[in-house]
C-alpha cells in the first residue's frame, strides 16, 4: 500500500510518533469522563481516500466502535480561502463517503453508523 502512494509515507511517520501519546490520551480522557470511541481510523489516508481504500478500511475494521476520520466538502469559495492541502479531495471523499458503494461495503461487513450521542448513551448501559 504505502510503496504504490508515497504521499502516505509522511503520515505513517506522523502516526508512529503520535502512537507514543495514545496511553497518556487515554488516561486524561477517562479522567475527565469523556467517552471516545476505541480509537481512529482512517488518519492515514487523509486526502488520499477512493472507493478502494475505504473498502480495504471497512474489510479489515477491528471489532468495537471506530471513528472514521476525513474531510469530506464541498471546494467553495469558503475553503479556497483557507490553508489546508485537503481542497482537491475534500469532493472526492464526500463523493466516496455517499456513494452507494460506500453504503454497500458497510452493509456488507455489518458496519453501523453511528453518533456521538449514541456512543454515549451506548457506554452508559455499560457501566456497572
Amino acid at each position: 500500500m504505502l510503496l504504490s502512494r508515497p504521499t502516505l509515507w509522511k503520515r505513517s511517520t506522523q502516526l508512529k510518533f503520535l502512537r507514543r501519546f495514545a496511553s497518556q490520551f487515554r488516561r486524561a480522557v477517562q479522567e475527565a469522563g469523556l467517552v471516545t470511541p476505541d480509537g481512529t481510523l482512517g488518519v492515514a489516508v487523509t486526502g488520499t481516500l477512493d472507493e478502494h481504500l475505504f473498502q480495504m478500511i471497512a474489510e479489515r475494521l477491528p471489532e468495537g466502535t471506530w471513528e472514521f476520520v476525513c474531510h469530506p466538502g464541498y471546494n467553495d469559495a469558503a475553503l479556497q480561502a483557507t490553508r489546508t492541502r485537503l481542497k482537491a479531495s475534500r469532493m472526492r471523499e464526500l463523493q466516496v463517503l455517499t456513494s452507494s458503494a460506500a453504503k454497500h461495503i458497510l452493509e456488507r461487513q455489518g458496519i453501523e453508523l453511528i453518533s456521538f450521542h449514541d456512543l454515549a448513551v451506548a457506554r452508559q448501559h455499560m457501566q456497572p
